[in-house]
């Protein structure tokens, strides 16, 4: 990996879910095409934090809530992506995403193949999931399995502060449609992990880290 125009300062302490947040807040703040929508990710700050005080910074229209409708605004934040922006959307949990299962497969992963290559679907759907502390079933399934089969689309799950934030930026960062599997259990996994700043590419975080 080319190191000449990244550079490092200390270590900080990091949260898992306020190390997604860090790498959420470093896009917004560098591309103004980057957006979040979801149930109560805006002044609530999301059900488990991860958009904490987002709303308060970039007002409502970037961090927009919306109503508990997970087949309606999976497929805005589909449109939305085909239009330019590159939204992120919370599921509050995984397992509601099952209703929005004909956006994600007949739509997010095909729109690019269907169109002969005319749109991209740069879209990020990212929540928590898994076998919880006091959750229901329903609030506890992991989805990877529904999912994979799914032509286009691209998965990846997070297991430490370091390498959530850095898997954040990348799927902001990708053309292709990404599917982030966060597990609640590790939420509060905490970890010392580097800052970076300067120039960032996926491609210099993957080779770093595969």
């Amino acid at each position: 990996m080319c190191l000449t125009n990244l550079h490092f300062i200390l270590r900080h302490e990091l949260l898992l879910f306020e190390a997604l947040r860090e790498g959420l807040e470093e896009e917004m703040d560098r591309d103004m095409h980057v957006c979040v929508m979801g149930e109560d990710v805006g002044h609530y700050g999301g059900s488990y934090k991860v958009t904490k005080g987002l709303a308060e910074k970039y007002g409502d229209l970037r961090v927009l809530d919306t109503p508990i409708a997970e087949n309606s605004f999976t497929g805005m934040g589909i449109g939305a992506a085909m239009t330019g922006l590159r939204p992120i959307v919370e599921g509050m949990n995984m397992g509601f995403l099952l209703l929005a299962f004909n956006q994600i497969s007949n739509n997010c992963g095909m729109l690019h193949y269907t169109s002969g290559g005319q749109f991209t679907i740069p879209i990020v759907i990212r929540g928590p999931g898994g076998v919880g502390r006091q959750l229901g079933a329903e609030h506890s399934q992991r989805l990877e399995s529904y999912f994979q089969s799914i032509p286009g689309i691209q998965m990846v799950a997070c297991s430490t502060p370091y390498n959530a934030k850095g898997l954040m930026k990348a799927a902001i960062r990708s053309e292709n449609p990404v599917i982030l599997f966060e597990h609640v259990l590790l939420y509060n996994l905490k970890e010392r992990i580097l800052h970076w700043y300067g120039h960032w590419s996926c491609h210099d975080w993957l080779e770093a880290n595969c």
